[in-house]
């Protein structure tokens, strides 16, 4: 608001008379007559139209009298009845009801609704003290505004650095962003400075609500940088105790002026970091990164923590315990880029992307959301060359943390081409080729506690369940697989090896071609041929070398209709008139190609996953996977669109296909599932995306599944977003029946309560509570609430703070809690 109100004020700096408030303004369109006064004995200072003459005014002061009548003289000073501005030589305008100039003292007093503009900051009072020859602005109860923020001090003065910038410095000062009479926070100081567009210093702050103090400390200097600066994260979490986790911000790097000593082009940001957990002890910490690639948020930087864990042994959830967790903790994490300056078009780079953690526990305990994410970090060194229709790619795979499951590339090198003519012809061409070193291996951690045990029961042995339970993914396949096999099988043996450190080099190419063309005017056919060659060395375990070829031809080819529907109109629902747009589309996919021994792990391969496989070989990525198919995939899509603003908006769209199969790659299904893909925003309020997939035809995939989200606000006080998702029957992945609901309601205009829910129906869980009420300050967004979640072996409780800026573009105070 505060940013507003100076745009609309700025032009009216430039008119004299405009710029003063509205009460102060004669009635009427004509300009009041001049006071025209009768002169007094000498030496009184000589009256000329508006202004006093310029031989008995300062040279470096205007004073312009709109209106009232002048008195006085010299020795007793000179009273403006006004309005008046007043006009120094370094810019400031100053605009009052009435002002006094005592030449003497070479002070003007000015009382009554006193504004005073410099710049972009905007001060107002009651009543100003300039004091013209020392060019400094003296205030009592002064309220300024220095875009975005307010400011009020006993004293107030303004000053130049050696470099002509300005400094405002408050006297028993007080900072807001609230744009109101009576804003609802302050930010009070014995001493407040601040350097527009760098920094705002304070010495011994406090922070109001209101009129309550709610946080204390004796210095601090904070940039006008969201980056830069002290935050702090409260709160209390049942693994961690009551915590408060610090962060000061500050840039390095650049060049210091050996004139002003001062840092010019810092690009390194520092964030340092100082947390204080009850339960676990003190955690040091810094993160550097780069701001000059600061657009790409993977590009982290160097990121270095460390913990000196009282408390080890506490778990917030009930996951398998890494038997090496000690009292130190930590985590070193590198992520950066760094761009070559070549002569040609291409672009170089080198990039870094690696994780050292201290247990296999850790980002459990302490990152918890990153751990739900990304739990076993990637560690990679790679440099590639970036060309129009290419990239070249040298990289490197390790497995640094040894406790997780992790395959290494010792190094691979990879040539990607994409789409693009041959030879100038209308056949395109793209492809791959790659030569590996490729190893993985099982956890250290997982190995001891789990797989070797196990690897050595037999298979009636009342044991195993209880291991096996506590695996999944493919670790749990391989190990169910092999429990079926007896004692002293080779079978046994290869698997084992390979579940437990595999091993392989692997040169692998693959090349499509493809002819669009377009048959009597409306039919889109795209024919696809392909081939590639896949071969195999020095295999860990018993296995032979061997090679493979892959053979594939394939079309896709899809018809357009549409229907205009203008007489429809929905006004409430965003339909200005509809169109439907319907695709029927047919892709045929044939890949033939030879078969691997069943005791074949392979390290690039399948994930288990709801969705069909992609039918195109050039998007397949588990080459080791690889396996003949002949599929064909059925489907149109429907599309309604409607005008909005302008333009064309997607009202609706929904796909629909099924995958029948001549020869299956996953199993001997005669057809897939029919899946159903739906996307729906008809309002801005209003978005429905419901994903179904379910057998109709000889049991299709054997399992069926519903995944949906609506998110409606039918009010402008009352929002809520509700999922679910329903899974039953997958071969591999673990049956769900869950619902996701997260409810806000604004209660008048200060206040509003939320919730979140998360219930596991398929076992009666109630896994994640949440409870937050919020209050609205102006410019701030305050919360409070609280959590818990069921991990079925551990529960977890939290306490959650949040104080959120809501127009704070420019700048960041020291007060930001994050919600968990």
């Amino acid at each position: 608001m505060s940013k507003l109100r100076l745009w609309i004020l700025s032009p009216l700096m430039l008119l004299p008379l405009e710029a003063q408030e509205n009460q102060v303004l004669p009635d009427g369109s004509v300009a009041a007559p001049v006071d025209m006064i009768t002169p007094v004995p000498a030496p009184e200072i000589p009256i000329g139209g508006t202004d006093l003459a310029q031989t008995a005014l300062p040279e470096n002061l205007k004073i312009e009298n709109q209106g009232g009548r002048i008195e006085g003289n010299i020795e007793t000073g000179v009273r403006f009845g006004g309005p008046v501005k007043i006009t120094g030589d370094n810019g400031m305008e100053i605009f009052a009801n009435t002002a006094v100039l005592d030449l003497k003292a070479q002070i003007v007093t000015l009382e009554g609704d006193v504004s005073v503009y410099q710049g972009n900051m905007l001060q107002r009072g009651k009543r100003a003290v300039y004091h013209y020859e020392k060019r400094f602005l003296d205030t009592s109860g002064l309220r300024a505004s220095i875009d975005p923020i307010l400011m009020e001090s006993g004293k107030f003065t303004v000053e130049k650095d050696s470099k002509g910038n300005m400094i405002f410095t408050g006297t028993d000062a007080a900072i807001t962003t609230h744009d109101d009479e009576n804003p609802n926070f302050w930010v009070r100081s014995e001493e407040t400075r601040i350097y527009p567009g760098d920094r705002i210093t304070f010495t011994n702050l406090r922070l109001f609500a209101g009129d309550t103090p709610v946080f204390w400390i004796p210095y601090l200097s904070q940039p006008l940088n969201a980056e830069l600066g002290y935050h702090f994260v409260p709160g209390a979490r049942s693994n961690w105790g009551p915590y408060l986790l610090n962060t000061y911000g500050i840039m390095l790097g650049g060049k210091i002026n050996p004139d002003t000593g001062e840092n010019e082009d810092a690009w390194l940001l520092s964030r340092w970091r100082f947390d204080i957990r009850a339960r676990r002890g003190l955690g040091v910490g810094v993160d550097l990164l780069d701001t000059r690639q600061a657009e790409n948020s993977n590009l982290t930087g160097l990121s270095l923590y460390y913990l000196y864990d009282s408390s080890p042994d506490i778990r917030r959830s009930g996951r398998l315990t890494d038997p090496d967790v000690n009292n130190h903790r930590y985590r070193i994490e590198w992520k950066q880029r760094h761009l070559f300056d070549t002569p040609d078009d291409a672009e170089w780079r080198a990039d870094a992307n690696l994780t050292l953690l201290s247990d296999g526990n850790y980002l459990d305990d302490f990152e918890p959301q990153l751990f739900r994410t990304d739990p076993a970090p990637d560690n990679t060194l790679g440099i590639s060359r970036k060309a129009e229709n290419s990239l070249l790619s040298l990289f490197t795979r390790l497995q640094v943390n040894d406790f997780h499951r992790a395959d290494t590339r010792l190094p691979e090198l990879a040539l990607d081409q994409s789409l693009k003519p041959v030879f100038g012809s209308p056949i395109l061409h793209e492809g791959s080729t790659s030569v590996s070193i490729l190893s993985e291996e099982a956890g250290d951690g997982t190995r001891r506690a789990l797989l070797d045990p196990l690897l050595a029961m037999a298979p009636d042995d009342p044991g195993a369940p209880a291991l096996l339970n506590q695996l999944d993914g493919f670790e749990r396949t391989i190990a169910e697989r092999i429990s079926t096999l007896p004692l002293g099988d080779p079978r046994r043996d290869a698997l084992s090896q390979q579940l437990l450190e595999s091993g392989f080099t692997r040169f692998h190419t693959y090349h499509e071609f493809s002819l669009p063309t377009q048959l009597g005017g409306f039919v889109n056919l795209t024919p696809q041929a392909g081939v590639g060659y896949t071969r195999y060395d020095g295999i860990d375990g018993p296995l032979d070398d061997f090679d493979r070829v892959h053979l594939h031809v394939g079309a896709e080819a899809s018809l357009k209709f549409s229907k205009n529907y203008s007489d429809i109109s929905l006004p409430a629902w965003g339909a200005n008139g509809l169109t439907h747009v319907f695709q029927p589309y047919v892709n045929w996919s044939l890949v033939s190609t030879d078969s691997t021994d069943s005791t074949f792990l392979g390290i690039d391969r399948l994930t288990p996953t709801t969705r069909p496989q992609p039918l195109d070989p050039s998007r397949f990525t588990a080459i080791d996977d690889l396996q003949n198919w002949n599929t064909v995939r059925l489907g149109g899509r429907n599309r309604l669109l409607t005008q909005r603003d302008g333009q064309s908006h997607e009202w609706l769209f929904l796909n629909t296909y099924i995958d029948v199969y001549m020869d299956d790659p996953e199993g001997d299904r005669a057809f897939s599932n029919l899946y159903n893909e739906l996307r729906w925003q008809p309002m801005p309020w209003l978005a429905v995306d419901l994903e179904t997939q379910f057998p109709i035809a000889s049991g299709g995939s054997g399992f069926n599944e519903i995944a949906t989200e609506l998110r409606f606000m039918p009010t402008p006080d009352f929002e809520f977003a509700v999922g679910y998702r329903y899974l039953d029957g997958h071969p591999v992945l673990l049956d769900s029946n869950r619902i996701n609901l997260q409810i806000y309601k604004r209660i008048n205009e200060n206040w509003g309560i939320g919730s979140r829910q998360v219930v596991e129906m398929d076992d009666g869980t109630l896994e994640v509570q949440q409870y937050t009420i919020h209050r609205d300050l102006g410019n701030w967004v305050a919360g409070v609430g609280l959590t818990h979640r069921d991990n079925r072996v551990e529960d977890e409780y939290g306490v959650i703070f949040s104080l959120t800026l809501k127009d704070f573009p420019s700048v960041s105070l020291p007060f930001k809690i994050d919600a968990e």
